[in-house]
């Protein structure tokens, strides 16, 4: 049985207060577990998404491992129709890349969203409040 993992990491989180990652680097990550990311590109499964926010510490995960494959989730975005305030994405392509530092560019009408990292060699426990740090 293989031990990977796919994890969502919001572009948002690296460009607030992320540390840049490559492929073949190791990662400590706070994660959350989810079965559903809400885009309408085909991204298959995800299994757990970065989490450098939460005040739920109780909630969270602590995902140690290391880097396999990282892929940038791009998205285009149109004015929700109940709401013109509220961007939605309507597609989108993924890339594969080598690296993760946040503020990467736009293609064409597209922005990038987060990064699909694949992890290996992974171990998952609970968080200890001690690790959580933003409460």
């Amino acid at each position: 049985m293989e031990n990977k993992c796919i994890v969502f990491y919001e572009s948002w989180q690296m460009e607030c207060c992320g540390i840049p990652f490559t492929v073949g680097g190791t990662i400590k990550w706070l994660v959350y577990k989810t079965d559903y990311l809400n885009t309408p590109v085909d991204v298959g499964k995800i299994d757990y998404c970065y989490e450098a926010h939460s005040s739920k510490w109780t909630d969270l995960l602590v995902l140690e491992g290391k880097v396999d494959k990282i892929e940038l989730l791009y998205e285009k975005y149109l004015p929700s129709v109940d709401n013109p305030r509220l961007l939605v994405p309507i597609g989108g392509k993924i890339i594969e890349t080598e690296s993760a530092k946040g503020f990467e560019k736009g293609i064409g009408d597209m922005r990038a969203s987060g990064y699909i990292v694949t992890v290996s060699e992974h171990i998952i426990r609970p968080a200890e409040e001690s690790e959580v740090t933003f409460k």
